[in-house]
């Protein structure tokens, strides 16, 4: 009996480390499902709007500034600013829009691969 509910236990702790986890992957609501993006744009409305926009600008720079920083230069880093704020951000909505079931990360990496390379070198 007592293997039996040690066995329980553990089941049940790495259940939950594995839901953390996949919670944590990002910090802030870059990191959270498309379901609670689309839930927390409905209830909250333009505050969420321009918080997220702002989050979304230090995601794709991060991206940028790691690839700068692993490859020592700047060939490979993408020209942020080739479309607007705006137009990016209506980009993960429309993501989140078609995958509910998705990641918002999933979708400003995808977002990010298709901007052109920096002529910045």
């Amino acid at each position: 009996m007592k293997k039996l509910s040690l066995f329980i236990f553990l089941s049940l702790l790495w259940c939950n480390f594995n839901v953390v986890f996949a919670e944590r992957v990002t910090w802030g609501f870059a990191g959270d499902s498309c379901k609670k993006f689309n839930e927390n744009k409905k209830k909250f409305g333009k505050e969420f709007d321009e918080t997220f926009e702002s989050e979304m600008m230090g995601f794709l720079t991060g991206i940028n500034t790691y690839i700068a920083y692993d490859d020592g230069n700047t060939n490979r880093v993408k020209s942020l600013d080739h479309n607007s704020q705006e137009y990016a951000y209506s980009n993960i909505s429309e993501y989140c829009r078609k995958k509910p079931d998705g990641y918002v990360f999933f979708g400003l990496i995808e977002y990010y691969n298709s901007l052109p390379l920096s002529k910045w070198k």
